[in-house]
């Protein structure tokens, strides 16, 4: 069986979307997380820098995760 052209559409559209907020996410914690990380570090705030660079980290893990979830979606026959 085939699936319905509207379906498969939305499917599609869900998929790019959460593939794209996973990238937002990955650089939101580059450019944030880093980037704060990075300030921190110069005024001597090594505790700050740390919490920064960490929470960063966590929030890239989090947009590659979902990047893969999307694409495997993406990627899957329709049923």
């Amino acid at each position: 069986m085939t699936a319905e052209p509207a379906a498969e559409t939305e499917r599609l559209k869900k998929g790019q979307r959460q593939f794209m907020t996973g990238l937002a996410l990955v650089m939101f914690g580059m450019i944030f997380g880093g980037g704060l990380a990075m300030v921190f570090y110069f005024l001597n705030q090594r505790t700050g820098a740390i919490i920064c660079a960490a929470t960063g980290v966590a929030v890239m893990g989090a947009g590659i995760v979902m990047q893969a979830a999307a694409a495997k979606a993406l990627r899957s026959k329709p049923q």
